[in-house]
């Protein structure tokens, strides 16, 4: 800051560039292209800006460009404020149009030192675009008097250097015979060597508007009598302003250039955005946003999606978790897949190991069998399926050894000691008879739903909710919940397969021969009753047998032209019932 001072009072023209880059790459990269620390071009950020003069007691305000204006030791140009105007206290305020670290702030007068003694001076800036003020310095010759503050040009401590301080302006720097005040926002400032690494300091500099407010003393010597009435005082009169300092662009530009708007706006490089550089672009949020340094570059690094998502967000939580390493979560992937990478699978689909992560056909459907698997999910890196009791193979389409193929869609492999038990066809023929006879006897068909099942010596009794009853049979079922009795031996070889939470079409099964309390009936299912899993669009055709009387043959005619229940783990038919019936009254 000093040798800036020493140049900035030396020439005789404004500091526009310090820096001139010689290097033939970009300074913000190693010649490897690894990233590295950068600088925007140090600057007059006050050069070419109006300046507003103010006067505090009278006004009005007044547009000026002489003081920010090419400076020309051979053609000065001054402003000096009216005689006789206010009481010589004024304002100057010079709006730079965005945020600037500031390094210096330079003023230059067109009158002698004693002359510019007379007035005791503050200077301010502010971070929002003039909304609110903030010191930065005081000069004064009498500070205690004027602002309650001691003479002091060094913070005494680090929590006192972002304090303003105030200091005597004697003795002013003299240039060419006239008067000229420099102030360094860094100096007397002990954490000024690691500023890249004081947030304090960072903000202590950043200014988007600076203000200087001068005050006029009142002396003895301006006291005459009203007679010999002779304005003594000094007319404020000033040539040059300079304010030092480079685009706040965080380490991350080494270019600030004007838009289409006349904005200064830093040319961001390391995937940062933003007017200052302070957010990742797009899609680069695996870590958080922070400010370069000489030692790290702190680049925004990109969210790792395995080529399956372009969009994706920051989280702290998860970057925590990982140790400070990633937190960036993928968002809407593609391909069927999944996670905070995109590195799963969806549901439904498993890897496909012949090809990279990142190809769009690395997850590919499982291939489950219908009837021989547990839904249609298998393991993502495997490939296996979930297989019902006695299937087995990847796919599920394998009766496992000691098993055969059966012929219920829950069970489509059952014990070969339980194929000779069950008979199908048997129970088959049953349910068609039963059926056939539906209109003048009391056989119960009802749909329902299972809810639980618990063991009871050798018989399950099972929780079922009675949604629909078609017809009641001699037990009299009704809608609403009730137990089903099925025997342990006939529902361990799958006659009939029931399975909680499914809903079924229950044909049969009822059984009053059983050595229960005198006068109980109760609902009985076993290897003779038909558990067809409900399909919607049997509704209307069962319906009507709920809607005839039973009255006789004579007088109704139902007839069941079809139930097909085929469990072959090659292909399937689901259950199909084709009912055709009339009613005909005497």
């Amino acid at each position: 800051t000093d040798q800036i001072k020493r140049g900035l009072l030396l020439t005789n023209r404004p500091l526009i560039s310090c820096i001139i880059w010689t290097s033939p790459h970009d300074p913000c990269y190693h010649l490897d292209g690894r990233p590295r620390h950068c600088l925007s071009e140090f600057i007059n950020t006050a050069y070419g800006v109006p300046v507003t003069m103010e006067d505090l007691q009278q006004g009005p305000k007044t547009n000026i460009s002489t003081l920010t204006d090419l400076h020309n030791p051979h053609n000065l140009t001054c402003w000096t404020a009216a005689e006789g105007s206010g009481g010589g206290d004024w304002t100057l305020t010079v709006p730079l149009g965005r945020r600037f670290e500031i390094t210096y702030i330079s003023l230059q007068f067109c009158q002698q030192v004693e002359s510019v003694e007379s007035y005791s001076m503050s200077i301010l800036k502010s971070m929002d675009f003039g909304r609110s003020w903030r010191p930065l310095q005081f000069y004064s010759s009498d500070c205690m008097g004027t602002f309650g503050r001691p003479v002091q040009s060094i913070a005494q401590t680090k929590h006192q250097e972002t304090e303003p301080l105030c200091s005597d302006p004697r003795p002013l720097q003299k240039h060419r015979g006239n008067a000229a005040l420099a102030f360094s926002t860094l100096d007397g400032r002990p954490s000024s060597p690691d500023f890249d690494y004081s947030p304090g300091l960072q903000d202590w500099v950043t200014a988007t508007d600076i203000r200087i407010v001068f005050n006029q003393k009142n002396t003895s010597r301006n006291l005459v009598s009203s007679s010999l009435y002779a304005p003594l005082k000094p007319s404020l009169a000033l040539s040059d302003l300079q304010v030092g300092g480079r685009c706040k662009c965080n380490g991350h530009a080494s270019r600030c250039r004007r838009d289409n708007q006349g904005r200064a706006v830093c040319q961001c490089e390391h995937h940062t955005s933003g007017p200052d550089c302070d957010v990742c672009e797009q899609f680069f949020y695996d870590r958080p946003w922070q400010r370069a340094t000489p030692s790290q570059p702190h680049p925004c690094v990109p969210c790792e999606c395995n080529s399956h998502s372009t969009k994706c967000r920051f989280s702290m939580a998860v970057y925590q978790q990982s140790g400070r390493v990633s937190g960036g979560i993928c968002l809407k992937c593609r391909h069927h897949t999944m996670g905070h990478h995109c590195q799963f699978c969806q549901n439904g689909y498993t890897r496909d190991h012949s090809k990279p992560l990142s190809h769009r056909k690395a997850c590919q459907p499982c291939k489950c069998h219908p009837m021989g698997a547990v839904g249609h999910w298998c393991n993502q890196s495997t490939g296996q399926c979930l297989c019902r009791e006695g299937v087995t193979g990847q796919r599920c389409n394998r009766c496992a050894p000691g098993y055969k193929q059966g012929h219920s869609p829950l069970r489509p492999c059952i014990r070969e000691e339980c194929l000779s038990y069950c008979t199908p066809s048997q129970a088959r023929s049953y349910c068609l008879t039963s059926l056939s006879v539906f209109c003048h006897t009391f056989v119960p068909v009802l749909k329902m739903q299972v809810k639980s099942k618990e063991r009871s010596g050798p018989w399950w009794q099972f929780s079922i909710l009675a949604q629909s009853v078609f017809r009641m049979g001699s037990s009299r079922v009704k809608r609403g919940i009730q137990a089903l009795w099925v025997p342990d031996r006939d529902l361990s070889c799958g006659c009939p397969a029931l399975q909680i939470g499914r809903t079924f079409l229950l044909i049969g099964g009822e059984e009053s021969g059983r050595s229960w309390v005198p006068e109980e009936r109760r609902l009985v299912a076993d290897r003779t009753t038909m558990a067809l899993q409900w399909r919607e669009h049997w509704s209307p055709k069962l319906r009507g047998f709920r809607e005839m009387p039973a009255v006789g043959l004579s007088s109704a005619k139902c007839m069941v032209r079809n139930i097909s229940v085929v469990s072959n783990l090659g292909s399937f038919t689901e259950p199909l019932i084709t009912i055709e019936y009339s009613h005909t009254l005497m």
